[in-house]
Order: structure tokens, then sequence, then C-alpha cells
């Protein structure tokens, strides 16, 4: 045997006596990070199939409770929605709620509509754009009740700035306005809405069309009183 392979047999027995030593101190800690990394991996692995089946799931659902309400099954469709906004995803509960109160709202049930949408806007764990949304679904239930001050409430700062729903809040402006006799700024709106080339060409049209029965009934000279008769005539255009 030569020196070297001496030295190379020393130099082993010498590494495996410290590999020994290593193990016999840190052995067991190895084997409990090597299993928690085996148990991260596979919880997230759980947690995504998880996710998934409970999303697939859900889904079905929906389109289930979404079958039940065309059908006029409301009351279990309502149930079924309802279970969707307890137990279901973040995505399908949120869509739930607003499904739920546009039943309501079909059923003319106002006031539980409303609590939904206003319940939405406050929740700030909701998408900002779908919270907006809720306040000009809102407001479109607060026109029919006549309740001015809660629309302006609602949606003046969403037709003040740049978001999506600006135009819609300025129509609904001009109809809250005009429903409570203030005919200047209904006309405001309205021609803040026509003149605006990015308004969708349905609302701008509205818009004008207001604007013409505004002008018919309210000629220079005339009061309000001349045209209380007219705003029926007026709102069933505007809803056409």
């Amino acid at each position: 045997m030569s020196d070297s392979d001496i030295f190379r047999e020393v130099d082993e027995d010498f590494r495996r006596e410290q590999y020994k030593k290593i193990w016999d101190k840190y052995g067991l800690y190895i084997v409990a990070a090597a299993a928690a990394v085996i148990l991260i991996v596979a919880g997230y692995q759980y947690m995504s199939y998880r996710a998934q089946t409970i999303a697939a799931t859900s889904g079905t659902e929906f389109m289930q409770a979404e079958s039940l309400a065309e059908s006029g099954k409301n009351v279990d469709a309502n149930k079924a929605f309802s279970a969707l906004v307890k137990d279901g995803p973040a995505g399908y509960r949120t869509l739930s709620r607003f499904r739920l109160a546009s039943g309501y709202a079909a059923e003319e049930k106002i006031d539980e509509a409303i609590k939904i949408y206003d319940e939405l806007i406050s929740d700030t764990a909701v998408d900002e754009t779908l919270r907006d949304f809720a306040k000009i679904q809102a407001a479109m239930l607060l026109i029919n009740k006549g309740d001015h001050s809660q629309i302006r409430q609602r949606v003046r700062t969403l037709a003040e700035g740049s978001g999506p729903w600006r135009h819609s809040a300025r129509e609904l402006l001009g109809l809250s306005a005009y429903g409570s006799g203030n005919n200047s700024d209904a006309e405001k709106h309205y021609n803040q809405l026509a003149s605006d080339p990015t308004a969708p060409q349905g609302l701008r049209q509205r818009a004008e069309m207001m604007l013409s029965l505004l002008a018919e009934y309210n000629p220079p000279g005339s009061s309000s009183d001349d045209i209380s008769g007219t705003k029926e005539d007026v709102n069933k255009q505007s809803n056409q």
C-alpha cells in the first residue's frame, strides 16, 4: 500500500467520524426540517386542490341558483344565494350578494335590496369598482322612492370623478334633480352628459331627449307649476 493510499484511508475515516458526530448531534433536527418541508409542500398542494374544488362546487351551486331564479322559484333561489354568501369563496359571496339584491328588487322588496347594496358599499373587502356599482344600483332603486338626498349622497362623488360609472351617476343625478323640481340642476347634469364624447351613445341620446323635453315643458318665463303635470311623461320617456 502506498503512502497516498494510507493518507486517503485515514482521511476517509476522519470524515466518517466527523459525519457521525454531526449526525449524532444534529440528525434529529435534519430529519425534522426535511419533514417540515415535505409537509409544507403537501399542505400547499392540498390547499390549492381544496380551493379549486370549492370554486368548482360553488360555480355549480351559483348556476343552479340562477336557474331557480330564472324559473321563478325565487324563495329557493334566495336560499341558494344566501348559502353561497355564507359559505362560498370570496368571489361567489360577492356575486351572490349582488344577485340577492337584484332578486329582492325584482320582487319590489326595495328596502331589502338597498340594505344589501349599502352593505356592499361599506365592505372594504369588495373591489372598489363593484362597490361603486352597488352605489349606482341603490340610487336607481331610490329614484322610484323619490329619496333625492339619498341618491345624491351615493353617486355625487362618482359623477365628479373619472371612474367607469360616472356617466350613469350623472344621468341619475339629472333624473333626481328633475324629480325634485330642480330643473336648472337637471339641465346642468344632462348638458354635461350630452356633451361628453366619452359617454356611451345611448346615455347621450337619453340626455339629449331629456333636454328637449325640459325645453318644451319649461319654456322661458314659465314656472315650475306650469310643468308639474308633465313629469310623469318625462320619466316614462327617460325609462324607455
